[in-house]
């Protein structure tokens, strides 16, 4: 991926820890993340900070990610094209991950970094994910040919929207990343 990979392992923030939590509504959204993820990632940690923020993300994440019409893998992968395009080595290694663990084959996540036409990749995909890497790049490019094709490959308003929402979802969370310096959990 061409993510900047010189993350300092110290964040701007501290980072905290779920047997550090002290009020119970920030202990019952990590055992939430616990129980949603297997562990609390870094992200949630530097989010802790104020609980009603980091409530408010994993609310934007469950209804992005966990909701909707869109494949999860393809939500995924524009997660990664996403924060490959913006420079967050953070997104493109845990949503790499990710999809490892939704078994997709190294050969396609090393590919989303490049050339998707080179992909096995279907169609619609493709174009989701050329889209999605575009729009995080200038994301007033994007043309009306740009949303008819996608509307000629079977998105209507609803997907379109959970598109654009995914796109939002890792804009935002590789600026709030890089910007606080959070490291990549290990």
């Amino acid at each position: 991926m061409s993510a900047a990979l010189d993350v300092p392992a110290t964040a701007r923030v501290r980072l905290v820890e779920p047997a550090a939590a002290t009020d119970p509504e920030l202990a019952a959204l990590f055992r939430r993340i616990e129980e949603q993820f297997g562990g609390v990632p870094n992200l949630f940690k530097a989010l802790a900070h104020r609980p009603a923020i980091l409530r408010a993300t994993l609310d934007k994440v469950a209804a992005t990610m966990h909701e909707g019409t869109v494949d999860r893998q393809l939500k995924e992968m524009m997660a990664v094209v996403v924060a490959d395009a913006r420079g967050c080595a953070y997104c493109v290694g845990a949503h790499a991950m990710a999809l490892r663990r939704l078994g997709v084959p190294e050969e396609t996540i090393a590919l989303l970094a490049g050339d998707l036409a080179q992909s096995a990749l279907p169609p619609a995909w493709i174009e989701v994910l050329e889209v999605s890497r575009a729009a995080a790049r200038d994301v007033h490019g994007i043309t009306y040919a740009r949303f008819a094709r996608l509307r000629a490959r079977g998105f209507e308003d609803a997907a379109l929207v959970e598109l654009a929402s995914v796109m939002d979802l890792f804009m935002s969370l590789s600026f709030f990343l890089d910007l606080l310096k959070v490291p990549l959990d290990e």
